[in-house]
């Protein structure tokens, strides 16, 4: 199976959009609103500029994963979130974001863009995804201050 695989462009391309990720958190490191923003516009930016990128690291990020681009994926993804985290600790600690979960972070920003980037490259959706990132990426944010503030109250871990 692994000879049908594209296992180095789907990891080419996964490396590529951690790369950006992260150069995000760098350009933002005092403003976690900037940059869950332009989070929210690179993954809808990067889906429209390949959507057959797009559609094969949708289709084989998986059996890449579980075959044979694990060691290399994983690897990856490790140093990936770590960075995520650590923008996300610093974030916190300098009170400019509340604090949630890395999970839901990661849930309210990429979950809905996913969800857009799916409709547009299976053709339900007649706008290009971009046109939609100012509001989800205000809509990402508010999600974040609410999660936080029921954090704060007890209400969700």
């Amino acid at each position: 199976m692994s000879d049908d695989l594209p296992v180095e462009e789907v990891l080419a391309a996964l490396e590529d959009y951690q790369q950006r990720t992260i150069d995000l958190y760098r350009e933002h490191p005092d403003d976690p609103e900037a940059c869950v923003k332009s989070l929210v516009r690179l993954h809808l930016s990067w889906t429209e500029e390949d959507p057959e990128r797009a559609k094969m690291v949708s289709r084989y990020r998986g059996p890449v994963m579980a075959g044979p681009g694990k060691d290399r994926l994983t690897a990856s993804n490790a140093a990936y979130f770590e960075q995520s985290k650590r923008w996300m600790k610093a974030s916190v600690e300098s009170g400019s974001m509340p604090s949630v979960s890395f999970n839901i972070l990661h849930a309210l920003v990429f979950a809905p863009t996913q969800e857009l980037a799916k409709h547009w490259l299976g053709g339900r959706l007649k706008k290009n995804p971009t046109e939609y990132a100012e509001t989800m990426g205000k809509a990402a944010w508010a999600g974040i201050l609410a999660a936080g503030s029921a954090t704060s109250e007890g209400s969700a871990p």
